[in-house]
């Protein structure tokens, strides 16, 4: 199986940090793996709920966002409301991104996240001290029917992603947030903005690092 963004074939293990998030929704995920251990996207779980939705789902024809932008009536934002919808603004603009030009990509709102390689897990620790004793090993589950068209892998740096969180992206024009977003889904390794310090008014380049991760429809079940 090859991936749907690069001319690469699929890795034959996936590494995911397991159980250390502490909101709700990661102990629920970390109780459903415990049952199974096995991971299964939310998309795929759907289609067991929905099977007529089949080919909608394969076709991307899928409404993944839950909310989309307003034309409010406020002309000057608190800063706790810029940094409220700077969050929400870059995973919209993905998704926005995804639909528009990747209609059959995995959705970042609908995906597992998972690392090609132990290396990789190494290198998230060390930028963001994940617990190297959370990481599990795991294959992807292939069924040898239709559900195997659904099965759905792009590989992209998620450094990307994390430019985004840390810019103020609501500030950018849109021929860069469509040239940064699409380098996400294209899986360039490195993009590079320009943020403007507002003392000097002087712009300062800021550069992604590289950490690829793999956005997965589908299900993944533990290898011991």
């Amino acid at each position: 199986m090859k991936l749907l963004n690069l001319d690469e074939k699929v890795p034959e293990m996936f590494y995911i940090f397991i159980g250390q998030g502490k909101t709700l929704s990661s102990q629920v995920n970390y109780h459903n793996y415990e049952l199974g251990k096995k991971l299964i996207s939310s998309g795929f779980s759907s289609l067991f709920a929905q099977s007529e939705f089949m080919n909608q789902f394969i076709e991307g024809d899928i409404v993944y966002a839950p909310f989309v932008p307003n034309n409010t009536t406020l002309h000057s934002p608190s800063s706790h409301q810029l940094n409220v919808v700077n969050g929400y603004q870059t995973e919209y603009i993905l998704e926005y991104t995804r639909d528009k030009y990747y209609k059959k990509y995995p959705s970042r709102l609908s995906c597992l996240y998972a690392f090609g390689d132990y290396e990789s897990c190494e290198k998230a620790n060390k930028l963001y001290k994940w617990d190297l004793s959370k990481v599990k090993k795991f294959k992807l589950k292939t069924f040898n029917n239709d559900l195997d068209k659904c099965i759905k892998i792009v590989k992209c740096n998620m450094e990307i992603v994390t430019l985004m969180w840390n810019s103020e992206i609501i500030t950018f024009e849109k021929d860069s947030i469509d040239r940064i977003s699409r380098a996400y889904w294209d899986g360039i390794n490195l993009v590079a903005t320009e943020q403007m310090n507002i003392a000097d008014r002087l712009y300062t380049q800021k550069v992604s690092d590289t950490l690829y991760e793999y956005l997965i429809e589908g299900i993944l079940e533990e290898v011991e």
